[in-house]
């Protein structure tokens, strides 16, 4: 663990907080020569309640445990790579690579058990209030804190399990921040055959395909795959 003092502990959460407002706003302006992806005859939610609101929240500050757990394994991890020598976009692009697939491949299978009725009723149904998602970031984490929470460990125990060099690692947080906001904006962004905002959009509007949060590797071998 780090041993921070409270200006510092205050300082990095601060830091986190504030951080999906800043991401939302390089989201926007990156891509606002983006063209916007239909609605079709799906209703958007443009009213966030107490509850929305409070989720929203909640989720925001768990980040900052979550974000000093990165840090202090990035940083204190015996194992971790800093020299630049070891470094190299080959071996950077297959570990990136790997971790997106890693993770969408445990991710599809914790996003199904949630569309499960019991569980769908009491965890999932709120995020799916939102079919036509639009709020970049804010519409991304409101979702239940379970939810959340899982989803959000989820990422460093994937990056825990798979070798890489400390700067994949901090790409690969990042990253995640970015795709996630991407998938919540409508904005047509696409870098195929990686990656595609219509596919986790196509997800809003018909909630029994697509369970990638990123990629759709595994949706495509288990038959759940839509192409928008």
């Amino acid at each position: 663990m780090l041993a921070w003092s409270w200006p510092q502990i205050l300082a990095f959460s601060a830091a986190v907080f504030a951080s999906y407002d800043v991401l939302d706003c390089v989201i926007a302006r990156a891509t606002a020569g983006a063209s916007k992806l239909p609605m079709g005859n799906s209703k958007h939610l443009d009213h966030l309640d107490r509850l929305d609101r409070a989720f929203i929240t909640f989720n925001r500050l768990t980040s900052i445990p979550f974000a000093y757990h990165c840090v202090s394994w990035v940083r204190t991890s015996e194992s971790m790579r800093w020299e630049l020598a070891e470094l190299s976009p080959i071996s950077a692009l297959a570990s990136l690579i790997a971790m997106f697939v890693a993770y969408d491949s445990a991710y599809c299978l914790w996003h199904r058990l949630l569309h499960m009725r019991g569980l769908y009723a009491l965890v999932h149904k709120h995020h799916h209030r939102q079919t036509v998602p639009t709020r970049g970031l804010y519409d991304a984490i409101n979702v239940h804190p379970v939810e959340f929470v899982v989803g959000e460990y989820l990422h460093l125990g994937v990056a825990m399990a798979i070798p890489a060099h400390a700067a994949t690692y901090m790409a690969f947080f990042a990253l995640l921040g970015v795709l996630t906001g991407l998938n919540h904006t409508r904005n047509d962004v696409h870098v195929p055959p990686l990656f595609s905002v219509r596919w986790h959009d196509m997800h809003h509007r018909m909630p029994q395909c697509n369970f990638g949060q990123y990629t759709v590797g595994i949706d495509w071998l288990c038959g759940s795959f839509k192409n928008a």
